[in-house]
């Protein structure tokens, strides 16, 4: 164990899921300790919601650790041993933006898959990188940034191409993934359980060994039993066992069903995009109680819009010190093991444990056949040495081809997002392999800029060119 006592900070931590963090450090609180947790965000008010939260959490649970509220980046940084981030540039707004503008085009309207997640980077990525180029100014030399924003493949590739910062893109997804396999297989001894994890963010395959022999087809099987019994909704992210065997990977969440089945899934993500109030009630209702049943029914609305009501009334709880604030953050949206992941992970790295996570990271080589400077997801060996991506067998062609075009994609986003270059984003969209139409490209991309142009400072010259019914020059 490290007697040394870490720095900590989060930046963006008016997050409505803090205290998911809160929890994991208060878990490890005799393993992992923290001498001061520097809280930052620009929206004071959620700041001060969230932040007094947590300190009531901390008090509670006999913390002596110091947690210092502010919106001064640097002074949340400054000597810090690892920085969180969980910001969101626009809010539930440009997400209602990026989920439902894109559907007017004929094209995917979800957050983190383009149009509207290339946006979502647009907006994310100078934000990301002003927070790198402050660790390297005045954090310690090693620091960590561990991200937890999305879309977080294309934050890692900016970081990887425009900063010196050590770091660590991560999603819930593997996490979810690993524990349930450890509960299904793993019940005498969870380290009999490996789980091999491929491809790039939220274009993830995986396979399952116990005591190394792979039983991916059956992991499948008991996965999709696992999920109706303890996380119904995440029954509906899989594919049918029919192609998971064609595949010999389990492709992972909702996002690879694009891949496989276009024209179906694009038609239920349309028909589901507004029918989301009385699921997220009823779930509401199941785990927390009556807190929501005084809220008007908005009637058909995005799952965008029904975050923006639900938070509204999750940050007056927070601001009462209301328990139930935190249970309605959990029940309402994804982001629940967030936590679990990024501090699992800075454990893993100040304490040397030699654990296997699967974060995003530049390949290094692990795997073949792929630019080992450009990022993917890969499982690897963390620990106080660094993030050691583990090498697989080649994975299958189709598997590949997907890569190849979602990485040019992203690669020419990053560029987008750091130049304000109109056509690099225009050529991004036309590169994605979920979209095969350089009209509805345009026109897409020409409105989500204009609609959210108050989070996009560097197309600035493009915004006013499209306001102006003129072809942006740049």
């Amino acid at each position: 164990m490290n007697e040394n006592k870490m720095i900590l900070a989060n930046i963006g931590s008016g997050s409505s899921y803090l205290p998911d963090i809160a929890e994991m450090l208060i878990e490890r609180k005799n393993t992992m300790k923290v001498s001061e947790w520097r809280l930052m965000d620009i929206d004071e008010y959620r700041l001060n919601c969230t932040g007094k939260y947590v300190m009531k959490m901390f008090e509670d649970a006999g913390m002596e650790t110091k947690i210092t509220l502010t919106t001064d980046l640097k002074e949340a940084v400054k000597d810090c041993d690892f920085v969180i981030t969980t910001i969101r540039p626009g809010m539930s707004d440009g997400r209602n933006m990026d989920e439902t503008i894109p559907f007017k085009h004929g094209l995917i309207g979800q957050e983190t898959t383009a149009p509207g997640g290339m946006v979502m980077g647009l907006k994310t990525i100078p934000a990301m990188l002003e927070i790198a180029h402050a660790i390297e100014e005045v954090a310690k030399p090693d620091c960590y940034l561990i991200n937890l924003a999305n879309p977080s493949g294309m934050i890692g590739e900016a970081l990887e191409r425009h900063s010196k910062v050590k770091y660590a893109c991560l999603c819930n997804g593997p996490t979810v993934i690993r524990n349930a396999m450890r509960q299904i297989y793993g019940k005498e001894n969870p380290d009999d359980v490996f789980v091999q994890v491929s491809g790039l963010n939220h274009l993830i395959w995986c396979k399952v060994f116990v005591k190394g022999k792979d039983v991916t087809d059956d992991a499948f099987e008991r996965l999709l039993e696992w999920s109706a019994e303890h996380i119904p909704a995440l029954r509906r992210e899989f594919v049918e066992p029919a192609l998971e065997r064609f595949i010999g990977y389990i492709p992972m969440g909702p996002y690879l069903e694009f891949y496989y089945d276009y024209d179906t899934n694009f038609n239920d993500l349309q028909n589901y995009s507004g029918n989301h109030w009385e699921q997220m009630m009823n779930t509401i209702r199941k785990h927390v109680g009556d807190v929501c049943d005084d809220l008007e029914n908005p009637g058909q609305c995005t799952r965008a819009e029904c975050v923006k009501i639900i938070e509204k009334r999750t940050f007056e709880l927070y601001e009462k010190l209301d328990p139930r604030a935190y249970k309605l953050a959990c029940n309402t949206r994804g982001g629940k093991g967030y936590g679990e992941a990024g501090i699992s992970l800075i454990n893993a790295l100040w304490n040397n444990t030699n654990e296997v996570f699967s974060p995003d990271v530049a390949s290094m080589g692990s795997m073949q056949e792929f630019d080992p400077h450009c990022v993917c997801t890969t499982t690897s060996l963390v620990n106080a040495s660094g993030i050691h991506p583990i090498c697989f067998p080649r994975l299958p062609g189709h598997m590949m081809s997907k890569i190849y075009a979602a990485k040019e994609y992203e690669k020419l986003a990053v560029e987008a997002a750091v130049s304000g270059s109109y056509h690099a984003a225009l050529e991004a969209l036309v590169a994605n392999p979920l979209i095969n139409s350089y009209y509805k490209a345009k026109s897409c991309l020409n409105e989500l800029l204009v609609a959210e142009k108050e989070w996009l400072p560097n197309f600035k010259e493009a915004i006013e060119a499209l306001e102006k019914g003129e072809e942006p020059k740049n």
